[in-house]
């Protein structure tokens, strides 16, 4: 070493003392000092560290490739995360082209016209509409069918979003469908398509006296284009990373298939203003037509007549059109029955049902039209009839007079209905009196041409249709017969719809401009159940915020990653263990132990570095393997075959720096414990003694952690409804613990154990105790990979275990099934399914459904709208179990919860587990997009529930017109 002819010998007293000293600090200096002024300092020590770590190759080899497997789990795990996060935000571009905002209404729609009004308003803003609806694609007679497509009608505004100019072009019979769409049903371009489009309509579909007999289109086409990912073959405006069905159409011919014109009901735009002005802009483009009013002249009366194609009028507009001086409102009803009874008694009450049954001599018309009049003209236990009808009924002022009516429910389920009224008067059949038009516009009713045609989707007795009836409707159609006050009408025949059919005002009064004018400063997009959203910032936030797929992958590979780690500790203290002879020479020598433990921290570090660098090169392979296999095998995890990797190097230096970290961390535990030792010990590697204190703080813990890991896997097996997964795991690792530290014990008690005649199991027992640390840490790895493959296992659950149990997961359903058509009608009605041709004995429970983001566990990114399920709490009673609940549900029965409200305006959602999967918080308050109002969602209760994954469900009643047209969800149930 260097020029020195000094004996590597040195002694201990007298005159050479001086002579030593210099020596020391010389070897000193030459491996450990750092000063660039020492000739042996900075580089030359470095230098010796490095020829240390080359000599000794081998044994760092191994340690290095400890740090690589925790570096490459760590990185990976990070660069996996920061790809999945990276592939959201792709897929956002790619779903959404050049659209930045979304104007959207769900179950009714709007001018196509708006959005060049729009644009029109900013020339800051470009904005096309499209008509969105749902189908059915068929190809090779019915072989290959994929439900769910999405139907979008587009024009030549689209191409500036798409960039995909042929999708503007296309013609009456020809259609564009998406690659993914078209790899399913293994068509191509010049191939014919079947498409069956859930058939939209102005009027809600569950509305009284809708006919629901249509609820489908069909469409045969020609493909024109199959359209790629960079051409917005994966439009979509959920936040999703699927890729829906898309089939691109004409919007002009989609309209003429819902027998529309020029009607649409989603605006995109791409725009860089802030969503405020947007928002702005979009209100002041709105007319009282994208509301669907319109207006009338009614010469005969002389009166002007705002109406809906809705059919009722929503209670916020109604409420602004009263405001408008003259204001006269209408509410017209289709009633059963019209019936007459004598006189009633002198108190002025009308005779009821049970008054002189046997003597009532009563008479009636079947199937008549009611109509409201000011309250002014009526009290609400009062009537007037036409003069056709008083002489039908042969009534007189005073008479009694029956009003029979369905009240028309969830499922269009029907509930008989009546109301008595005195006879106030009887009124001529005069121009005034005699006017057809106040009978809303009823598709299938108000236009029929006979009695016998109508279509009024509610049961027709036609044998109680009699002559005069018809001829009444070839002079008069659906003229009123009967009027009431619009009290009494209120009382009998508002809706969830709406409350009136139509508001009148004098001709002479009525302002136009005024009319227009109150509409735009009173009626805001959201009273349209329009939502105006920044859906690109959307979807990248929800990207962004989504399924930490860091954190998943490093707590699938937590125990992996702590193998490494403890792989490192023991590798490098076989490495120290090998070379405890030259640690005891450096003592012996008279080097301190700062310098000795300097000495071979500073080459762990070398060591660590190499091992470091290779796991990052590795975690670059590995990030690879897992995403080709998550493309391809794993599909059904991610839904997506677009993953790509993204590696930043801020990512690579922090995995970089926790890796060397944590392993410096093990390398220092492992050279502090040599340190403790003497260094004749240590040149005659003699194994240190274990001190009295410490054996006493190791039962401690040993005891400690069996009691609390028995103590709370007793508390969950006895009192918890369900076996929390982090509960679990704690005991897991306490009980692992525990019994680690009880093999530890008991190794030593086998070295101080007196020795028998030698066998092979003395000898192996023995060879467990030469080395304590290291037998400790092979148990140690070999029980945390049994500990994690058995508790994955056993936590596995078997759903078909007990399947028809009612407070079980599937809640005793047998069957689910999602329609993309609307089922409308109640499926366990005898007459319904012999009409449909069920004849399959089984017990229905039917969900309406309002559209919204996929909440379960199958969609990557944060999730604010998830899909919400009506139901009668009445069907669900017994069914499911409830792992947690709030305060104010009914213990009794929690699913009656839904009927709730509570004090602060929420309503219950139970299943927070899907509701909160992507979520940030444990309450949700949401602004409902899709119902159209604020509804803040309590979801302080879960259900264990596997069948309905990522819905929140309510009580349906509450749920206003939006679910009028939506899926049924039939859970089937033995």
């Amino acid at each position: 070493m260097g020029n020195s002819k000094a004996p590597f010998l040195f002694p201990r007293r007298g005159k050479d003392r001086k002579l030593t000293e210099m020596i020391k600090a010389k070897y000193i200096s030459l491996i450990f000092n750092s000063s660039k002024s020492s000739p042996f300092g900075g580089v030359r020590g470095g230098f010796f560290v490095i020829k240390t770590f080359v000599f000794y190759f081998k044994q760092n080899l191994l340690v290095a490739l400890g740090v690589a497997v925790s570096t490459t789990v760590l990185t990976g795990s990070l660069i996996i995360g920061d790809s999945v996060r990276f592939s959201l935000e792709q897929s956002t571009y790619s779903r959404l082209g050049e659209i930045t905002h979304l104007v959207s209404v769900t179950e009714r729609y709007f001018r196509q016209e708006i959005a060049a009004e729009i644009e029109a308003s900013d020339p800051e803003i470009k904005a096309t509409s499209v008509l969105l609806l749902e189908g059915v694609a068929v190809a090779e007679g019915g072989e290959n069918r994929v439900n769910r497509v999405q139907v979008i009608g587009v024009d030549t505004d689209f191409e500036e979003i798409s960039n995909t100019p042929i999708l503007s072009e296309l013609q009456d019979n020809e259609i564009a469908i998406s690659k993914n769409l078209a790899e399913r049903l293994q068509i191509k371009e010049g191939d014919n398509l079947l498409v069956r489009i859930k058939k939209a309509s102005l009027v809600p579909m569950n509305a009284p006296f809708v006919s629901a007999e249509e609820t489908s289109v069909s469409l045969r086409a020609t493909i024109k284009k199959v359209v790629l990912k960079d051409e917005l073959g994966r439009f979509n405006l959920k936040n999703s990373q699927t890729a829906p069905y898309n089939i691109f159409i004409s919007v002009k011919r989609l309209n003429r298939l819902m027998e529309f014109e020029g009607k649409a009901n989603q605006i995109l735009i791409s725009t860089n203003v802030e969503t405020t002005k947007v928002a702005g802009t979009v209100k002041k483009c709105l007319t009282p037509a994208d509301a669907g009013l319109k207006l009338k002249n009614i010469e005969a009366t002389g009166e002007t007549e705002i109406s809906t194609e809705r059919v009722f009028i929503e209670e916020k507009i109604a409420e602004t059109l009263k405001k408008i001086e003259g204001a006269e409102p209408i509410l017209t009803y289709f009633v059963n029955e019209i019936e007459a009874s004598p006189r009633p008694s002198e108190g002025g009450e009308p005779k009821t049902r049970n008054s002189e049954p046997e003597t009532l001599n009563s008479s009636s018309i079947p199937y008549s039209f009611v109509s409201s009049i000011s309250d002014q003209f009526l009290a609400t236990n009062e009537i007037i009839l036409n003069r056709w009808a008083a002489d039908d009924l042969r009534a007189k002022p005073g008479d009694s007079i029956w009003l029979k009516y369905f009240e028309i429910g969830p499922l269009r389920q029907l509930e008989n209905k009546e109301s008595v009224f005195v006879l106030k008067k009887i009124i001529e059949m005069n121009a005034v009196w005699s006017d057809s038009t106040r009978v809303p516009h009823l598709p299938g009713l108000s236009d029929a041409g006979h009695c016998r045609e109508w279509e009024a989707g509610v049961p027709i007795d036609l044998d109680a249709i009699r002559e005069k009836d018809e001829k009444y409707w070839d002079d008069y159609k659906g003229t009123p017969k009967a009027f009431v006050s619009e009290s009494a009408a209120l009382q009998m025949w508002s809706n969830r719809f709406g409350n009136y059919t139509a508001v009148r005002f004098p001709t002479e009064t009525f302002n136009e401009e005024k009319y227009n004018r109150i509409f735009a400063q009173e009626i805001e997009p959201a009273d349209l159940g329009m939502t105006i959203s920044p859906i690109r910032e959307q979807g990248l936030q929800a990207a962004q915020n989504g399924t930490d797929f860091s954190g998943l992958f490093i707590g699938l590979s937590f125990f992996l990653l702590l193998a490494g780690i403890i792989l490192t500790a023991l590798l490098f203290r076989f490495n120290l263990e090998s070379r405890s002879s030259q640690i005891g020479l450096f003592g012996a020598l008279g080097f301190q132990q700062k310098h000795v433990h300097g000495f071979f921290l500073k080459e762990g570090f070398v060591v660590a570095i190499f091992g470091g660098i290779l796991g990052l090169v590795v975690s670059v392979f590995y990030t690879s393997l897992v995403f080709k296999i998550l493309n391809t095998l794993w599909f059904d995890i991610v839904r997506t075959d677009v993953l790509l990797i993204r590696i930043y190097p801020a990512t690579l230096f922090f995995g970089l720096f926790i890796s060397l970290l944590v392993s410096m961390t093990a390398i220092f535990v492992s050279v502090g414990r040599f340190q403790k030792q003497c260094a004749a010990d240590l040149q005659k590697q003699i194994k240190s003694i274990q001190k009295p204190g410490k054996k006493q703080l190791l039962n401690a813990i040993t005891y400690s952690s069996i009691s609390m890991a028995l103590g709370i896997f007793s508390y969950q097996v006895a009192l918890a409804k369900q076996m929390e997964p982090a509960i679990f795991f704690v005991s897991g690792i306490l009980l692992l613990t525990g019994l680690l530290l009880t093999f530890r014990k008991n190794l030593y008690r086998i070295e101080t154990k007196k020795r028998e005649s030698p066998n092979l199991r003395a000898l192996a027992m023995l060879n467990l105790t030469r080395n304590k640390s290291r037998s400790l840490t092979v148990v140690t790895l070999f029980a945390l990979g049994t500990f994690l493959v058995v508790s994955t296992g056993s936590n596995k659950l078997d759903l078909f275990a007990s399947a028809q149990d009612k407070a079980s997961g599937t809640g005793g359903f047998i069957y689910f099934a999602e329609t993309t058509m609307p089922v409308l009608f109640d499926i366990n009605d005898p007459a319904k399914r012999a009409e449909e041709g069920i004849l399959e004995d089984f017990r229905v429970i039917q969900f309406a459904k309002v559209e919204g983001d996929d909440a379960s566990c199958l969609n990557l990114n944060l999730i604010s709208q998830p899909a919400i399920l009506g139901v009668d709490p009445e069907m669900l009673k017994g069914r499911f179990t409830f792992a947690t609940k709030m305060k104010e549900m009914d213990e009794s029965d929690l699913w009656l919860a839904l009927n709730q409200t509570f004090d602060d305006g929420a309503i219950p959602g139970p299943d927070r587990d899907s509701v909160g999967f992507g979520n940030e918080s444990g309450r949700y308050s949401f602004v409902s997009e899709r119902i159209g109002r604020h509804a803040p969602v309590k979801t302080d209760c879960r259900n264990n529930t596997f069948n309905f994954p990522g819905i929140c469900y309510h009580f349906e009643p509450k749920l206003p017109e939006k679910l009028s047209h939506a899926q049924r969800n039939i859970g089937l149930s033995g």
